[in-house]
């Protein structure tokens, strides 16, 4: 008897560095069974961290550069129809502008051809910031975006919660699925294993990590700091990590004398060793999809300090257990949450921390949830 030929699964995502949902897509395309799936990856810059660690046996094609602002170069989407048409793959799992890109083409695709789109931030709160920059622009953005997750065969939310805001936008006919992100636990260990560096300067030492910018909220960070350090006058935050609020950041540190409780680190490629040394990693994001930098810190073993925002944050804290979770996103009630978590620095169980980060987001438990969902739209189950 003939073995079944494995499911084609193209992935396309703009590139594969070292963001959050490129990681995600690395986990998929390392992780998932050869014996049942045949992974590819689409991709339209040819750079990146995680490009250059792909398997073998991972077939790749680059669409071309999307560093400019054309809308052509951005959503490619005559290149990518072409190419999809002449792979036929079983199935297309697309995120970031790719999700728009092959949302687009999924009319003309064949029949035989499924498309899976994956959110990567919770929808309603990315466009009520974006349509503050342009409210003709991004309104049109978003009816778009609706459109053509309406017109996938299945849509992954990584919360309950994304996946609420999702059902209302989307309606009782759209198929969602909720997963969450994975992480290779062990090569967080091997990673922090492999550096010895010096623990970071604070009693106690905060972490966080993140583009600066308004999204991750490091403004309210800030402020949050600056309350603490009524408390807690030895605290110090180091924040690795740019974007374009760097120099705004820098000036709101200075007006509200907290300069030298604060290091911006800048970007780093391997911020786990130090993570590992804090006592907390803080983020006081206003909306998320979800956040890796935290789950990386949660495998470390150091507790995480995050907002309830719109997002997976409040399915990832367990408070008192692994970290604690602020009210709102709001100076206030970060504060509050940290001075929370220091009071508990001493019952914390890192190493407890750790397992339960395996247990819970995996890559190997996640690369199956994923397994499961794409086996069941290829057959086209409800």
């Amino acid at each position: 008897m003939t073995a079944p030929q494995p499911i084609k699964v193209l992935f396309a995502i703009p590139a594969l560095d070292q963001a959050g949902p490129d990681r995600v897509i690395f986990e998929l395309l390392r992780g998932v069974d050869r014996r049942r799936f045949a992974p590819s990856l689409l991709v339209s810059d040819p750079e990146g961290h995680y490009l250059q660690r792909l398997p073998a046996d991972v077939p790749v094609h680059i669409l071309g550069i999307t560093r400019t602002t054309s809308l052509r170069d951005r959503y490619p989407l005559l290149r990518a129809l072409r190419f999809v048409r002449g792979a036929a793959p079983d199935i297309v799992l697309a995120t970031l502008r790719m999700s728009f890109t092959i949302g687009a083409i999924r009319p003309v695709l064949r029949r035989q051809t499924r498309v899976v789109l994956r959110q990567a931030n919770d929808l309603t709160a990315d466009f009520a910031q974006l349509v503050k920059l342009s409210l003709v622009k991004h309104r049109v953005a978003r009816a778009l975006t609706i459109a053509t997750l309406r017109g996938a065969d299945a849509v992954v939310c990584q919360s309950r919660a994304m996946g609420t805001d999702l059902r209302a936008l989307l309606g009782r006919r759209s198929r969602l699925e909720v997963i969450s992100n994975p992480i290779d636990v062990d090569a967080v260990q091997a990673a922090v294993a492999a550096r010895t560096v010096a623990r970071l300067p604070g009693t106690p030492a905060l972490v966080s990590v993140g583009r600066l910018a308004h999204q991750k909220g490091f403004d309210l960070l800030l402020r949050a700091i600056a309350q603490v350090r009524r408390r807690h006058p030895a605290v110090h935050l180091t924040i690795y990590g740019d974007g374009p609020d760097r120099e705004p950041l820098q000036d709101l540190a200075r007006s509200l004398g907290i300069s030298d409780a604060v290091t911006f680190a800048g970007f780093s490629r391997d911020p786990l060793p130090h993570i590992a040394t804090a006592d907390l990693f803080v983020l006081a994001s206003r909306y998320e999809g979800f956040p890796n930098a935290a789950l990386e810190a949660l495998a470390c073993g150091t507790p995480a300090v995050l907002t309830d925002c719109p997002g997976a944050n409040s399915e990832i804290i367990a408070p008192g257990v692994n970290g604690q979770l602020a009210l709102s996103p709001a100076a206030p009630a970060m504060a509050d949450a940290i001075e929370c978590a220091i009071a508990e620095l001493g019952t914390y169980d890192r190493r407890g921390i750790t397992e339960e980060t395996r247990r819970r987001f995996g890559a190997s438990r996640i690369v199956g949830e994923y397994e499961r969902m794409l086996t069941s739209v290829l057959r086209g189950e409800a």
